[in-house]
């Protein structure tokens, strides 16, 4: 056989085309055949890299991931510099969760092939699937300046920028992905969202119609356009919108799950548990679902289904941030006699106080109990009765077998509304001087009129100070503020120096609130951490409760179960405060 005849190249060309209509059985047949005609070795170089390479996608694509691998390990022998080796080898390392490897073939194929954006893209959700998010959107940067006129590296950074929540850093690179491709509609959408994160909704709003009009039948963005109408409160056109989502896809969980939000937020509860279910039928893990309908069993009393649901919050940014360093395993009933167990701040400041009671159960286990919490809760937290230690988030995280996210603990030891911890108080203060004199013969009062403003329900935590006016003028009474954060100059804007002492300067952390409470008669409080510090302290307040409320203080009646001392005060329509300052007036009176 003259070899010179290239014997092989008819059969390579037909594989070549049967692997472009993705005829895998038929390409590897025509490979194969061409591979047994002459000897390989004598074929030019590119023909037989050609060879291995295309050979081996075929037998990726089929599955058969040994073989492809094989080839593409003996293309890089043949040829250490032909990049495209190191890609295709670098899909099967990933689909095997050989990560480290991947990485490394992405990396060396850049380095040779620098003008092949499907290396940048890759490589960049490699990191964003190992949560490598900063070098995800270093990698994504350099994507942006290579391919300054692609749209997806722009789209690229933007997202990279969202997944940090830096959402101000994404509207930029996702407006170049605009101005590139005004027709493709994933910019307009994804910097919706940042909008929406931003706050600024009507831009969010104007990027989500934008998407309609170039696509009116994408059920994801009438999803979110009707997410963003439930936080704005336009409840009509919020189930507009996620219906006509669920209509163009039966098979939407989300728009199932927040459809519920939205008859969950009107206390519609029976109508929201029958999306949530939906959903949850669709999707048996659905994170937000599950998260929204156990809040609504909790607010029931229906601890059981509540709890079991509420472990889904677990799977939510913010708690897998605080339990990331964690190497050792989540408590989950496990005999803790001698063994230490940390348990873990999660959320506000007041869940933390609620919960903290539990503490003495896990003691009452034979556990060593390390309590890791917010800095400001720390030598509050030392009162605890049986607690071995309590160390800041800032603290390194000590030698201990298992540990727990403390909301958590409900669920662990399977609460109900009767069993209850309700040993009061299960937080004292230390009983040092408060530095400021107080009426011997005026009831003293304290009162907070905000949250934190980074609390997701601020605005249904809000009371401004000027709503209080008219109880200052009450006799026998003394007022004292217990604000804390920006809110607290709002005694300054209201000209209310006389009326109220602001103490803020006083209240360096819950510690030395908690002394300042202590002396003093009774306290009025939003729904705010206050609160909480005054029922574990078993100390009288009145707490201003929003309609609908939170789970904790139930939906109806002046009591909670989680705390002996509270006396709560609803609003009858949401969003006015009026009447219950009236309610608290006349009782003020009364006593």
């Amino acid at each position: 056989m003259n070899l010179k005849d290239k014997n092989h190249t008819p059969l390579l060309l037909s594989g070549d085309l049967f692997l472009k209509d993705s005829q895998n059985d038929e390409a590897i047949a025509c490979y194969i055949k061409a591979s047994t005609l002459e000897d390989i070795k004598t074929w030019e170089k590119d023909v037989l890299l050609r060879f291995y390479n295309n050979l081996g996608v075929a037998y990726k694509r089929k599955g058969n991931f040994l073989q492809a691998q094989r080839l593409f390990e003996q293309g890089i022998l043949t040829e250490p510099l032909y990049s495209f080796f190191y890609f295709n080898l670098y899909t099967i390392y990933k689909d095997q969760n050989r990560m480290e490897s991947a990485e490394k073939l992405l990396l060396k194929a850049i380095s040779l092939r620098i003008n092949d954006i499907r290396c940048y893209v890759a490589l960049i959700e490699l990191y964003q699937e190992k949560r490598y998010l900063k070098k995800a959107l270093e990698v994504a940067i350099i994507c942006a300046n290579q391919f300054k006129e692609e749209y997806k590296s722009h789209l690229l950074v933007g997202n990279c920028f969202t997944a940090l929540k830096l959402y101000k850093n994404a509207i930029e690179p996702y407006l170049n992905a605009i101005k590139i491709n005004p027709k493709i509609t994933s910019s307009y959408n994804n910097i919706g969202v940042a909008y929406k994160e931003l706050e600024e909704y009507d831009n969010a709003k104007a990027m989500y119609e934008k998407v309609l009009a170039l696509n009116p039948n994408d059920p994801a963005v009438h999803n979110n356009l009707g997410n963003l109408l439930r936080n704005l409160e336009d409840f009509k056109g919020a189930v507009s919108h996620l219906e006509a989502s669920i209509k163009i896809n039966p098979t939407y969980a989300d728009a199932y799950s927040n459809l519920g939000a939205v008859y969950k937020e009107q206390k519609m509860y029976d109508k929201a548990e029958g999306y949530y279910r939906k959903a949850l039928e669709l999707s048996p893990n659905h994170t937000n679902a599950n998260f929204d309908f156990a809040l609504i069993e909790l607010t029931k009393g229906n601890y059981q289904n509540g709890w079991r649901r509420y472990e889904h919050r677990l799977k939510m940014d913010e708690l897998v941030a605080k339990v990331y360093f964690y190497t050792t395993p989540m408590w989950r009933g496990e005999s803790l006699d001698g063994k230490t167990i940390i348990l873990q701040n999660e959320q506000g400041f007041g869940d933390n106080i609620m919960f903290i009671r539990y503490v003495p159960m896990f003691v009452k286990l034979g556990a060593k109990v390390i309590v890791r919490t917010r800095l400001e809760l720390v030598d509050l937290f030392k009162s605890i009765e049986g607690v071995d230690a309590v160390i800041s988030e800032e603290d390194a995280i000590p030698s201990h077998d298992y540990y727990l996210p403390l909301l958590s603990a409900p669920s662990r030891f399977v609460t109900t509304l009767e069993t209850i911890p309700s040993t009061f108080p299960y937080l004292v203060p230390n009983k040092q001087k408060i530095g400021v004199k107080l009426s011997k013969d005026a009831l003293n009062i304290g009162l907070v009129w905000s949250s934190s403003r980074t609390n997701k329900d601020f605005k249904n935590k809000y009371i401004g100070l000027e709503y209080f006016k008219d109880l200052f003028t009450l006799k026998g009474t003394k007022w004292y503020s217990l604000q804390v954060g920006d809110d607290a100059t709002e005694i300054k804007s209201e000209k209310l120096e006389a009326k109220i002492t602001d103490l803020s300067k006083y209240l360096v952390d819950f510690s030395a609130t908690a002394n300042m409470i202590a002396n003093l008669d009774i306290v009025i409080t939003t729904d705010t951490s206050v609160a909480h510090l005054c029922g574990a302290m078993n100390k009288e307040a009145w707490v201003l409760v929003p309609n609908p409320s939170d789970w904790r203080w139930m939906q109806e009646g002046n009591t909670t179960p989680w705390y002996k001392s509270l006396k709560l005060f609803r609003q009858n329509k949401t969003g006015s405060w009026e009447s219950v300052i009236s309610e608290i007036k006349k009782s003020l009176q009364e006593r």
